[in-house]
């Protein structure tokens, strides 16, 4: 009769049956080496003889968890290296630079586009919408320039001042002439502005004007072929520039008239108050943005009521909805206008 096996029959655990090949023991003690730059990893630095071979399958699963971890270190160090890398090359377009040559070569451009623009929309029969090509490929050549501070616009000011007082012709003695010459020196080194600044200053500035009108070039022609929404949307972005700007004003307004909904009935008598402050009392404007500021209140009282008489027969239709479950409707209410100037309302089947 056999005896029952025991735990003492089981063979003895040898470790290095299960050590692995050669070939994987050099592979082994590299796992945890990274030949990158990541600051993360430190195993690099490792030498063979300091990672201790794994004798048991603990050991061997322990050492292996220890690898994979430096592992997911070292890639997470890799992906902050490339995210840093990407910020670098990133260039917001806000931040993107032109020199002064390489605005006034796109100036150039766009001007020359635009003259052709110019001559399509006076060209007998006008090729309109060959002319807003044109201007739309201008304002692709114009970047964004922000309006000047309020500091840049009173300097402006104050310069196209002294343009106007010294465009007469006047004789000066050679004591004023020096006087002078002494005071415009005295003001270019008091404002700190070279002539390099200065240059770039005009050029962007010409760039704002540029810009400007080919939006308002591109509002006439929209308004020409009575795309009267596109109109006021070129209006607008001219307005932007110089809120100002007679033509944009007048444009925006005369195609918002034509719109003629509640909205836009609205901006056009704002924006024709508007012309009446800001144009001289001969400009030929005024009479027909007279008229239409005598026409426009009452056109706004009608669409007000349309307006309102829409909004009522939706919430009509509502409380149809709803009082129909109790087999009632918005006819068995009536409102009525009380002598206090309230409201009251009554029940009637």
């Amino acid at each position: 009769m056999t005896s029952e096996p025991s735990f003492d029959d089981l063979p003895t655990f040898d470790a290095t049956k299960f050590e692995p090949p050669s070939w994987a023991k050099t592979q082994f003690h590299h796992w945890g080496e990274k030949k990158g730059e990541s600051s993360n990893s430190n195993t690099g630095s490792r030498s063979d003889a300091e990672v201790p071979k794994p004798t048991s399958k603990e050991e061997f699963d322990d050492q292996f968890s220890r690898d994979e971890h430096e592992r997911d270190e070292d890639h997470e160090g890799d992906e902050d290296i490339r995210e840093d890398a990407k910020e670098d090359q990133i260039i917001e377009p806000d931040e993107a630079k032109f020199t002064t040559d390489e605005l006034k070569g796109l100036l150039n451009l766009a001007t020359k586009l635009k003259n052709e623009g110019n001559d399509l929309y006076k060209f007998n029969p006008p090729k309109y919408d060959q002319a807003i090509l044109s201007y739309i490929k201008a304002l692709d050549h114009l970047p964004f320039i922000p309006n000047p501070s309020v500091s840049d616009q009173e300097k402006e000011k104050n310069d196209e001042k002294k343009k106007e007082v010294g465009s007469g012709i006047e004789e000066v003695t050679d004591e004023e002439a020096l006087k002078i010459q002494e005071e415009q020196e005295h003001d270019q080194s008091k404002n700190g502005i070279s002539d390099e600044d200065q240059e770039r200053l005009d050029v962007e500035n010409d760039i704002r004007e540029m810009n400007k009108a080919v939006w308002g070039n591109l509002a006439a022609c929209y308004i020409a072929i009575k795309d009267d929404k596109k109109a006021v949307e070129a209006c607008s972005e001219a307005l932007k520039i110089d809120p100002k700007y007679i033509k944009g004003l007048h444009r925006r307004a005369t195609a918002n008239e034509r719109i003629g909904d509640l909205n836009a009935l609205v901006a056009a008598k704002e924006d024709y108050t508007l012309l009446t402050t800001l144009l001289p009392p001969t400009s030929p404007l005024l009479p027909s943005i007279k008229r239409s500021l005598f026409t426009l209140p009452e056109q706004i009282k009608v669409e007000e009521k349309k307006q309102m008489d829409e909004m009522m027969g939706k919430l009509k239709d509502l409380g149809n909805s709803l009082l129909g479950n109790f087999g009632l409707s918005t006819d068995n209410f009536k409102f009525e206008k009380q002598e206090n100037g309230g409201w009251g309302m009554q029940f009637q089947r």
